[in-house]
């Protein structure tokens, strides 16, 4: 089973579910029932199955995709992960320090203390 949202609709019985990262689907109002067609409106989540194709089936009738079962659902699943929680947030090494790359920090080399000729 796959999710989407009613893209399209007619009044003349068929719709099309716009699916995320594919192509829409096709469906008619004579898989779904008299009175789930009459609630159906545009941007409503839907979960739906693809019907599968006859092999024989002519070029000019091989469109695209048809769902075969749509079932309207309140929303779809899944969401938004919440944050997690501060305990589980990961943490720097307590004896991690912030500073400066040693390829950054400047040398001090102590005088020769001998005297120059």
């Amino acid at each position: 089973m796959f999710y989407g949202y009613v893209k399209t609709l007619s009044d003349r019985g068929f719709g099309f579910i716009g699916q995320e990262g594919g192509p829409d689907v096709y469906f008619h109002a004579s898989i779904l029932a008299p009175e789930e067609f009459a609630r159906i409106r545009p941007d409503q989540p839907v979960m739906f199955q693809l019907a599968k194709r006859d092999p024989n089936e002519k070029p000019a009738e091989k469109k695209g995709l048809r769902a075969a079962i749509v079932k309207l659902i309140e929303r779809m699943p899944g969401g938004v992960l919440p944050l997690p929680p501060q305990s589980m947030t990961p943490r720097h090494h307590p004896k991690a320090k912030r500073r400066k790359a040693t390829w950054k920090r400047k040398i001090n080399l102590p005088d020769s203390g001998g005297t120059s000729p």
